[in-house]
């Protein structure tokens, strides 16, 4: 690794140093969710490569090329608005470990995880309209990429999960999530997973935090490991997956359940409304995929 990366490296380390436990989480969340977007799609592609980037090399590629690497790039966010219930219990579930790990109160009550989403959401909403172009949760490259500043491929991330939730969908996810985060097989795993990969990202002794703390970029991403079903019961950590696609794998493999549970289930302790707004977001658009090709892997 450069020099130079290695300096990127250590000031988002002193720029985040003193963030609330609940921003280090939204920012958690987000950008393990952003690693399928940037690399398993943007970068997969091949639209970052020096031969394809610039306006010049863009303009010199075969009509079917261009028109292949601008559909991924203006569409593959919509991929993602799908799993909103998803990242809600992977939010929860990160929050929970950060909790415990940082001998926090972690309450299952509506107020405080409607808290935590709206911390969430006002994260998203903040590098929407006014971005931290300086954090790793965006990068610059992208803004500019084949000569165009109308791509807005990190602007796009950030709007797939920006749905416009107001209270009744803040209560009605919460409850759902209260009334079947003890009984519903997905809802169980997301949350363990969860619990388990940010175990993996922040404890001295874990052996992905030593590769990520020596800035080992192709050993982070290289990564995989069984689940610690001793300490996260339902985790789905496989080493068949590098842990860097984790969210992907939780995702394809846990949507059908939860959403059903969410449309579907009986209320029990708890009642909630399935809200219109909620059931559209979750019932529509294209699922997530693991990765995107180049063009010239596909002719």
């Amino acid at each position: 690794m450069s020099e130079d990366v290695e300096n990127i490296v250590e000031r988002i380390k002193k720029k985040y140093k003193n963030e609330s436990p609940e921003n280090r989480i939204s920012r958690w969340v987000l950008g393990t969710i952003k690693f399928q977007y940037d690399a398993a799609y943007i970068f997969a592609s091949g639209a970052l490569q020096e031969d394809k980037s610039s306006k010049e090399n863009f303009e010199k590629l075969s009509k079917e090329e261009q028109e292949y690497l601008l559909d991924i790039c203006l569409n593959s966010y919509k991929r993602f608005k799908k799993y909103l219930l998803v990242y809600v219990c992977y939010i929860f579930g990160a929050y929970y470990e950060n909790c415990k790990r940082h001998n926090i109160k972690f309450s299952f009550t509506a107020s405080f995880l409607i808290k935590q989403l709206e911390n969430f959401f006002r994260m998203v909403s903040e590098f929407y309209k006014n971005p931290d172009k300086e954090s790793n949760l965006w990068l610059p490259n992208m803004d500019s990429l084949f000569g165009r500043d109308d791509l807005d491929i990190n602007k796009k991330f950030f709007l797939a999960h920006l749905p416009p939730l107001e209270k009744k969908h803040y209560e009605s996810i919460v409850n759902w999530f209260l009334d079947n985060r003890k009984t519903n097989d997905g809802v169980k795993r997301i949350f363990d997973t969860a619990r388990n990969y940010f175990h993996l990202e922040d404890d001295d002794k874990s052996p992905f935090k030593k590769i990520t703390s020596s800035n080992d970029m192709v050993g982070t991403i290289e990564f995989s490991t069984d689940a610690d079903t001793s300490k996260y019961e339902n985790s789905a950590i496989s080493k068949d997956y590098p842990l860097r696609f984790t969210y992907y794998k939780i995702s394809i493999e846990n949507i059908t359940s939860v959403n059903e549970s969410y449309l579907n289930s009986k209320p029990k302790a708890r009642v909630w409304v399935v809200e219109s707004l909620i059931s559209k977001i979750i019932q529509n658009g294209p699922d997530l995929k693991f990765v995107e090709q180049k063009y010239e892997e596909i002719i």
